[in-house]
């Protein structure tokens, strides 16, 4: 199955991560989400339970005219990483930005759900130091992941 995102000739793989960029879009903190083994984006976001999927299109809908989003890509695990957070976004319950634990799915947020499903489901480490907050601007600066397009909305 070959599926492009929306409006570009650009391949969606499973464990792609999205950034979205500070603004009202993202009540002004940023947000990363990471396409699963299914092709649907996972998120954590505030609510319960905290842990959901969306299409693509979906995603790119809740964006307003001047956003961007950021796709970045892992040069290895990926797929294992998109098993990992489609096997394991049931378990997200809670959004608590300030648990730290790495172990602790049930209390997540967007870039520690996606620090996980590579930690855990592929043995890559997006960060040196697992249990700190991480921030979704973090993944763009990481040297672990790789740029790949920045698309306008």
């Amino acid at each position: 199955m070959t599926l492009f995102y929306p409006n570009s000739n650009i391949e969606m793989k499973q464990g792609d991560i999205l950034y979205s960029t500070i603004g009202r879009s993202t009540y002004y903190v940023g947000h990363t989400v990471i396409i699963g083994s299914d092709y649907l984006v996972k998120e954590s976001i505030p609510g319960k339970p905290s842990g959901h999927s969306l299409t693509i299109h979906q995603m790119w809908n809740r964006h307003r005219k001047g956003d961007k989003i950021t796709l970045l890509r892992a040069p290895s695990g990926a797929q294992a990483a998109a098993k990992w957070v489609t096997e394991n976004l049931g378990n997200v319950k809670d959004y608590w930005i300030l648990n730290t634990d790495i172990k602790n799915k049930e209390k997540n947020y967007c870039s520690k759900l996606i620090v996980q499903a590579y930690y855990y489901g592929a043995n890559v480490k997006l960060t040196n130091i697992l249990n700190r907050f991480i921030s979704p601007q973090y993944l763009t600066y990481t040297k672990k992941l790789e740029k790949i397009a920045v698309f306008a909305i």
